[in-house]
């Protein structure tokens, strides 16, 4: 795959490392934010666009049935759309295209080694990802990056037990990794 096409992109000094700084990643999602409200007055977030996808393809299962939009007009499918082709053209444009082989020792220990066992553990994370959050009410995007920007209490109280269950998790993924020896 050619890079020419992005050479825009791919010639600025902002851009043209592996990593972007982190300014440029944090800014963009905040003017998104911003924009989102002030276009749509309704949050951004990632957790409703999946909860219309399910709804769209008949679910039947209570936790995730709600109104099924048009899928033209539903703004937040082709967010999810955006979201995909924002991470192809970021890859795109740092040349870094690559499939993940290595997730670290912990990873590797604990998957299953058959490629169908990994997807199924992927979807078994990914339904109890999309369940946690219809719990929960929102996302960590929506929560975090939308609703503590509005004052919202609860999104606060989220984001508090998001950032204390990430903190618990890497010293738990710490010591499983001294203990294995990694």
């Amino acid at each position: 795959m050619t890079l020419s096409n992005f050479s825009w992109l791919t010639d600025s000094p902002i851009f043209s490392t592996t990593l972007w700084p982190a300014w440029v990643a944090g800014g963009a999602i905040g003017i998104l934010a911003f924009a989102q409200r002030w276009m749509t007055d309704q949050p951004l977030g990632c957790s409703a666009a999946f909860g219309n996808a399910c709804a769209r393809m008949g679910s039947r299962l209570p936790l995730f049935q709600g109104p099924a939009h048009s899928a033209v007009t539903d703004w937040k499918l082709w967010f999810l759309v955006g979201i995909f082709l924002g991470g192809l053209l970021a890859s795109l444009s740092t040349g870094t295209w690559a499939e993940p082989t290595h997730f670290g020792t912990l990873y590797t220990a604990l998957m299953p080694h058959s490629d169908a066992g990994r997807v199924l553990w992927w979807l078994f994370g990914g339904v109890l990802i999309g369940m946690g959050s219809r719990l929960a009410g929102g996302c960590t995007s929506g929560h975090t990056i939308n609703g503590v920007a509005m004052g919202s209490p609860a999104s606060i109280v989220a984001s508090i037990f998001f950032f204390a269950a990430a903190v618990g998790t890497a010293q738990l993924a710490h010591q499983l990794l001294s203990a294995l020896g990694g």
